[in-house]
């Protein structure tokens, strides 16, 4: 299945709700919100029906957009990035800084300069902005996928190609000789789940791997079962074929490319530049290519505008999630989510990151991000419906 072909509605007149529900804090003045009834069809707006809330002021947001667009209607690249632009996005920031202590969003239209906005502090005190380091969590599997997909236009790997454990250094099940590197991209490989053994031991991710494929693998394989230990042996592929460390590896391959320098590896320890991690990060080493990047939301914007068809030979459902808008990746830690999307066939993309631990899941974060610049853009076509869950 194509994850370029999801449709995408233009005509529809759009709800202003962002699928974050009120709160009792005076949201900014930009724009109202309203509630809404979309029928299964046809989205209609309501007269708003909510009082104005009164209790306490906004935290300062960071402005990082383009200063060429400071005039209301100018026109940047063919894409128009101002703060006026993006009410309902505004308005999403918003209700996501609330109970957190650090957020950002960034969009990237037309392949002009990001629009970026940001609240909080970063560990050195100074205020975060839309090119502050966060915990992206499992964002980093595009990061591992876009790295498997340079290789093979390298010719250096084909996804149909048995995983060669031995040289992974993994001993291992006969069982799993035959699975292939497709199977991993697109979690079929029978990988067992096992979540809690991705993050509460200490060590490198080749220490559950090595566990996991010590015995055959599950009864699920050729079925989606989302597993950190697929994208942990994709991770270390990358490394034994380039010959390079995973973070020199993906700065050659899919950084670099996309003219970004600011992510790095958790393991690479703390940065006072970066967003606060209310968990911590020291943890992250444990999940590798499935879970260790550290990065800004202008640089997952920059790296997902970087993506060409032949990459989606590669980047493909069920490896990436797809709904009606696009596609894309969540991330969901303790103390950390984010959610990297692709709209318009490519035309714009979007990142949003979270310090905290609200929403649950970074899934819900999409589900107001993508929701609310939808709405801003006029597609709105509903509530997205992602698959996979």
């Amino acid at each position: 299945m194509s994850v370029t072909s999801a449709p995408v509605a233009t005509t529809t007149t759009p709800p202003t709700t962002t699928g974050i529900p009120p709160t009792t804090t005076t949201p900014p003045t930009t724009t109202t919100p309203t509630t809404t009834t979309p029928t299964t069809t046809t989205p209609t707006s309501t007269t708003p029906t909510s009082t104005t809330p009164t209790s306490t002021t906004p935290t300062t947001t960071t402005d990082t957009s383009p200063t060429t667009s400071s005039a209301p209607g100018a026109d940047v690249g063919g894409g128009e990035l101002l703060s006026a632009d993006y009410p309902q996005l505004e308005l999403a920031l918003f209700f996501l800084s609330l109970d957190n202590v650090a957020v950002s969003i960034s969009v990237r239209r037309d392949g002009v300069e990001p629009w970026g906005r940001a609240t909080g502090r970063r560990i050195d005190g100074a205020a975060v902005s839309s090119d502050t380091p966060f915990v992206v969590a499992s964002v980093s599997k595009l990061v591992t996928a876009l790295s498997v997909a340079r290789l093979v236009q390298r010719g250096d790997l084909t996804v149909d190609t048995p995983v060669t454990w031995g040289e992974l250094g993994l001993p291992h099940d006969p069982a799993w000789r035959d699975v292939t590197v497709r199977e991993l991209l697109d979690h079929t490989s029978g990988m067992p789940v096992n979540r809690r053994s991705w993050l509460d031991d200490p060590g490198p991710c080749s220490i559950p791997l090595a566990a996991a494929v010590a015995a055959p693998p599950t009864e699920t394989r050729g079925e989606w079962r989302y597993s950190n230990g697929n994208y942990c042996a994709l991770g270390l592929l990358v490394e034994r074929i380039t010959g390079d460390p995973l973070d020199v590896a993906a700065d050659e391959l899919v950084f670099a490319p996309a003219g970004v320098t600011g992510p790095s590896l958790s393991t690479e320890g703390v940065r006072d530049d970066m967003a606060p991690s209310p968990r911590g990060i020291g943890r992250l080493a444990r999940l590798g290519g499935a879970g260790a990047w550290l990065a800004s939301t202008d640089d997952v914007t920059a790296v997902l505008a970087d993506v060409d068809p032949t990459d989606l030979d590669v980047l493909r459902w069920p490896g990436v999630m797809v709904d009606q808008y696009g596609w894309g990746h969540t991330g969901t830690l303790d103390g950390a989510k984010a959610c990297a999307w692709v709209m318009e066939d490519g035309r714009t993309t979007v990142a949003a990151t979270v310090s905290g631990s609200t929403p649950r899941t970074g899934g819900e974060v999409c589900d107001a991000v993508v929701q609310a610049l939808a709405t801003d853009l006029g597609i709105w076509a509903g509530e997205p419906f992602r698959t996979p869950i």
